[in-house]
Order: structure tokens, then C-alpha cells, then sequence
């Protein structure tokens, strides 16, 4: 007799999930969307907790993502729903006009925002960065007294570490876009994908960022908005965070022979919590004392562990005679610069290999495999935001013949991503199941970026 759950998580299809979206939306709201949105999830190769160092992430969209119905009002008013059954907890509706870092009380009670570490400040917080965006860019000022009505529906796990508050961020955003500014009004809905440039999705990511690490509380550095935004179908994005500007890799080759496979552990993480903000400021605390603003500028344009090395024993020389570093524990801060700049090493070696012609598929294959499980080591380690479903995950996978294996997102929580041949995946779905019961897997192929519908 089985005795877990292990499944496998299908993207759905997308036509399909629209229409129910819609219906429901007219069930809800008593009058028809004006359109429909999504934004994908992502996985990421390599490259976290370095996007706020302005490190080099290694990005791809999931084709499991977020769904976004709308219509616009023009009394002010933000009304949203989730049709997650783990979230809903009915129509939470904002005053526009009072929302983002500072928000003040609604006037009426039953209108009061009572959405403080709620799924909704992810949309209301991306219509206030909106409406900072608008003020000094012209085609997103957002129209007097702007308003929406708003549902909800998703296919990525919540707190999977596959970016679903990004998803639902860059989704709402883009349903702003097209219903309140002028890009939007200008352009009919099937034109306005195209009326996007690159320019816009670049601003539109950032605006994002703002909104989450500004209204929610979480630090965030760019990652997941960019993979969302500006994500290329059979893609993997080369973001480099120091202008954010990215590159598209291929990876075909690989997944030709191989399968990557992000493991939903079942245990959700939060990144508004604490925990993620303090590894942020201990690395932090350690570039400070490095002098540098930013830790890739403590690296080379190409850098190679004999860099880190060197890194680390200045930072061993700075700290010496200090009981701490920025008030904060002086082993901590060390770790967690260890962790950024190997994880930069790891980022700009992945960068050169996916950029190369003369590499062999099992070369490549094997590689990617190797940066992997050191990542997750670094991310168990010297990030210490690993836990012991993601441990155990790992070890099985390398255990069942997996290339590769590692924590991705933020930690405390979340998916591991994998590669395997196809061969093995039954015999590694059978390993898994032993873990835990809530146990799901998810088919990773890049996808495309944000869009209407």
C-alpha cells in the first residue's frame, strides 16, 4: 500500500485555465474581466542570494505560473481575490490611494486595508510602484483615480521557492499596464505584448523589485521579477546584476539527453520572515568592511577561486581585531561572503560553458551537474538556509544517478532543481516518495516571459 503523495504537477493548459478564470470572474464580480495575464515561475540554475550583490543568476521560466483576471474601476478601489484554497480568505479590497510603504487606514472600516503580511500586498504594492514609476516615465502614469477588480488563480506551488510572488507581481503589473496607463490605453490587448520593449520590461521588473522589498518587507534583489519579465522560451537567462542588462543561453543541447526537475519539498518558505533579510545584512556587513558597495566588485571580470581566497583573507585581516562586524557576528559574515563569492564563481563558469561551441554534451551535462550540488552545498553551508527535507532530497537524487542537485529560491523552505537522465526518473520518483509525503515534482522547461493573454 502507498503511503505518500508524491505527484507530479502539470502546468495545465493555458486556454483552459482562462476561460474558467474569466467565468469565475464574472461570478465574483458581477461584470465580465477586461482581460486576462500571466507571468511564469522560475527555476535558476545558479546564482542565490547574489542578485542584491550584483552577482551574475542563471534564470529560466517555468511554464507553471500566475493568472490574472481584471477589469478597471474608477472609484480608487483595489478589490482582489485568490482562488487558492490556501490563501482565499474572500475579497480583501484597498483604496487605491492609500496604499504602498506608509499606508494610511482606509476612512470606512469595512474598507480598512487589513493586508499586512498578506498575498495582496504583492498587488497593491506593484500599483503604488506603478504609480512611482509613472511619475517620471510618461507611457506608465497611471490614470486619476485608477481601480481595479481583480482574481487570482495559479499553478505554481505556494512557497515553493519557484517565485510565485514574483509570478504574481509581474502578472498584476502587466494588468495595471494595460488597463490605467497610457501604453496600456493606447494599444489594443493582443498588441500590447509587442508594444512592450525591452526598455519597458527592464523598468517594469524594477518596479516590481520596489514594490516587494518597499510594501512587503522582503529583500529581494531582481532575480525572480527579471526571469519573469524578460524571460526567452528554451532560454537560460545570463543576468548580470550590475546593469541587469541579460544575455540568452541555450540549453538545448542538454535537455535534449537530460531532464531538469524542480522537487516542491512541501515545506513553504517565506522570505518576509527574517531569516532571509539577516543572511542579506551579514553579507552585507562583510562587503562594508571590504570597502565595496557591491561584493561582485570585489572580484575580477573573470574571477577564479584563487580570487576568493584572496578575498576572504582580507576580510580575515579587517576583522581581526573586531568582536563584530556591523553588530553582527563576525563567522556569520564570513560565511556568507564565502557563499556570494563562490556562488559568483560558480555563475560566471556556467556563463562561459552555455556560451561556448567547442564543449562536448557530456562535458556540459556533467559540469552543470557538478555546480549544482556545490551550490547546494554552499547554499547547506555558508548561506545555512537550507533545511533537512532539501538535504535528504538532494542526497537521494545523487544517490539515484542524478548529474546535479541543489536547494534554488531563498531557502528555509522550497523546491530543489535536479538533472537526470530520463532513464533514471522512475527509479528516483521511488526514492523520493520515501521522504515525505508532500513530495511534488514539476517538468522544468524554459519558458516565455510575462504576457497578456
Amino acid at each position: 500500500m502507498r503511503t505518500t503523495d508524491a505527484v507530479w504537477l502539470a502546468p495545465g493548459e493555458p486556454q483552459e485555465i482562462q476561460s474558467d478564470l474569466v467565468s469565475r470572474f464574472h461570478e465574483e464580480y458581477g461584470r465580465p474581466a477586461s482581460g486576462t495575464w500571466f507571468a511564469p515561475g522560475r527555476a535558476n540554475l545558479n546564482g542565490e542570494h547574489i542578485d542584491f550583490h550584483a552577482g551574475r543568476c542563471l534564470p529560466m521560466a517555468l511554464t507553471h505560473g500566475t493568472y490574472v483576471a481584471a477589469a478597471p474601476r474608477e472609484d480608487g478601489l483595489l478589490r482582489m481575490r485568490t482562488l487558492d484554497a490556501s490563501l482565499d480568505d474572500g475579497v480583501t479590497t484597498v483604496f487605491a490611494d492609500q496604499i504602498g510603504p506608509q499606508a494610511k487606514p482606509a476612512a470606512d472600516d469595512a474598507l480598512k486595508d487589513d493586508s499586512s503580511g498578506h498575498w495582496s500586498q504583492y498587488v497593491h504594492g506593484v500599483l503604488w510602484s506603478l504609480r512611482e514609476l509613472g511619475a517620471s516615465h510618461p507611457d506608465f502614469h497611471v490614470t486619476e483615480g485608477f481601480g481595479a477588480d481583480i482574481l487570482v488563480v495559479s499553478t505554481l506551488p505556494i512557497g515553493g521557492g519557484l517565485s510565485s510572488s514574483a509570478a504574481l507581481e509581474c502578472a498584476s503589473i502587466l494588468a495595471f499596464v494595460a488597463l490605467g496607463t497610457p501604453l496600456g490605453l493606447q494599444n489594443p490587448l493582443d498588441d500590447l505584448n509587442a508594444a512592450l520593449t525591452r526598455e519597458h520590461r527592464k523598468q517594469l521588473a524594477a518596479a516590481c523589485v520596489r514594490a516587494e522589498v518597499e510594501v512587503v518587507g522582503a529583500g529581494t534583489g531582481g532575480l525572480d521579477q527579471t526571469a519573469a519579465m524578460r524571460a526567452r522560451a528554451g532560454k537560460v537567462l545570463s543576468l548580470d546584476c550590475r546593469d541587469f542588462s541579460v544575455q540568452p543561453l541555450d540549453i538545448g543541447c542538454i535537455l535534449r539527453g537530460y531532464r531538469l526537475i524542480a522537487v516542491d519539498t512541501g515545506q513553504a518558505h517565506r522570505l518576509a520572515d527574517g531569516q532571509f533579510s539577516d543572511r542579506r545584512a551579514e553579507a552585507e556587513a562583510a562587503a562594508q568592511l571590504l570597502g565595496f558597495d557591491r561584493l561582485r566588485d570585489a572580484l575580477p571580470e573573470k574571477p577564479r577561486k584563487a580570487d576568493v581566497l584572496h578575498v576572504l583573507e582580507e576580510f580575515d585581516r579587517l576583522a581581526e581585531q573586531l568582536e563584530s562586524v556591523a553588530g553582527r557576528d563576525i563567522e556569520a559574515c564570513r560565511r556568507r561572503l564565502r557563499h556570494a563569492l563562490t556562488e559568483m564563481v560558480r555563475s560566471e563558469k556556467l556563463h562561459h560553458l552555455l556560451s561556448g561551441e567547442a564543449y562536448g554534451v557530456r562535458h556540459i551535462t556533467s559540469t552543470v551537474g557538478d555546480i549544482l550540488t556545490a551550490g547546494h552545498m554552499s547554499m547547506r553551508d555558508d548561506a545555512e538556509v537550507s533545511f533537512t527535507v532539501a538535504d535528504l532530497v538532494v542526497e537521494t537524487a545523487l544517490a539515484q544517478g542524478a548529474e546535479g542537485a541543489r536547494l534554488i529560491g531563498g531557502g528555509f523552505g522550497g523546491s530543489v532543481l535536479l538533472l537526470i537522465a530520463p532513464a533514471g526518473v522512475p527509479r528516483l520518483t521511488a526514492a523520493l516518495e520515501k521522504i515525505s509525503r508532500n513530495i511534488r515534482l514539476i517538468d522544468v522547461a524554459p519558458s516565455s516571459a510575462a504576457h497578456a493573454l
